[in-house]
């Protein structure tokens, strides 16, 4: 990469990180009553500490609250999704070290622009529960040599047919098997399970089963996506054509101050808080030696390998929050340093470590 690349590079990080911020504020706009609205806002004590990263040279606040909310968090799921695409990664490496393969399978249903999320979200819920026991389903996982599964659940959202839940799970097997046999005796349980709660499904767009090699290829193609990426940070990318994500709701409203996004959004938010965007099965994360850490706990995790390069006081950080700039001080911090980012957006006398 040469000069010029990495100076476009910088650039681009620094303005998705003030769109982030950005999207934030709306969130806590949204949402006031939850720890969203408090996130990188409130002191933990008497100063926010301001940290630049040896490797990235990218900077970072400290001693401030985090809210770990990857459904309704721009800044904390991009935090966290990153961190749970290395758990992937580490997964998938040692699987494969020992023989061992990964599908991708994707799981739908029909639905409709009147369907209301938290209904259509909690029965389709029930059906994937339904799908993943009995003895049909404990008869492909032998046939595969499953050893475990990682299931993401994600929405999109279209004006033409509302909202849309799915889930992408990874398993992770070890048999060679005939996977177009095996795509077809899915659906048929698939089909089955949606059929008892009264979803419609088809064989076509109701569920996907592709080997590893085919979806990274797949994945690749459409923006050098990888498997662990689809699986940790779908709900962060931008949706393509005229389907949306959640957050793209929050870009949207930046750009035209929409109303309807504020309603899209909440309405996501309250139909998802409480759900796992990320789910293994049980035992898969000690097979791959794999520490269990909350979303939270990941949130709260500082980088390590880092200076510090001040502290701002009550007064200086209110003046940061009232102008809604604490993107825009991180940004010149790194490129012309702490106490001019003091001087340009504070009005008191810096303090530097």
């Amino acid at each position: 990469m040469d000069v010029n690349e990495k100076l476009e590079l910088d650039k681009k990080i620094r303005e998705i990180r003030v769109e982030r911020y950005a999207c934030q504020s709306i969130a806590k706009k949204v949402l006031p009553n939850e720890k969203v609205s408090m996130c990188l806002r409130q002191m933990n004590g008497e100063y926010v500490d301001v940290h630049k990263h040896k490797q990235t040279n990218k900077a970072f606040y400290g001693g401030l609250r985090v809210c770990g909310r990857v459904w309704t968090c721009p800044v904390c799921a991009s935090k966290i999704s990153e961190k749970r695409r290395k758990e992937l990664q580490l997964a998938f490496q040692k699987h494969k070290s020992q023989g061992g393969k990964v599908a991708m399978l994707t799981l739908t249903f029909s639905h409709q622009r009147t369907d209301k999320l938290v209904d259509i979200l909690d029965i389709f819920s029930k059906a994937t529960q339904k799908f993943f026991r009995g003895k049909s389903f404990d008869n492909i996982r032998e046939e595969m040599g499953m050893i475990g599964r990682i299931r993401v659940l994600e929405v999109t959202w279209s004006n033409e047919n509302g909202f849309h839940p799915h889930a992408h799970i990874a398993l992770f097997y070890k048999n060679e098997v005939d996977m177009n046999l095996i795509e077809d005796k899915l659906y048929r349980l698939w089909k089955a399970a949606c059929a008892k709660f009264k979803l419609k499904v088809n064989r076509q767009h109701g569920l996907d089963l592709q080997g590893a090699s085919e979806a990274e290829s797949y994945l690749a193609k459409h923006g050098k996506w990888s498997i662990e990426q689809e699986l940790t940070k779908a709900h962060i990318k931008k949706g393509k054509l005229k389907s949306l994500t959640p957050f793209d709701f929050l870009r949207e409203y930046l750009k035209t101050e929409d109303e309807r996004y504020l309603h899209l959004f909440r309405e996501y938010a309250v139909a998802f808080k409480g759900k796992r965007q990320l789910q293994w099965s049980q035992g898969l994360k000690k097979e791959f030696v794999i520490v269990e850490k909350t979303d939270e706990e990941l949130a709260k995790e500082k980088a390590e390998n880092s200076d510090i390069l001040g502290y701002l006081d009550w007064d200086q950080w209110r003046q940061v929050l009232k102008k809604e700039t604490r993107a825009e001080f991180l940004n010149v911090c790194e490129t012309f340093g702490f106490d001019v980012a003091v001087k340009t957006f504070c009005k008191h006398n810096i303090t530097i470590v």
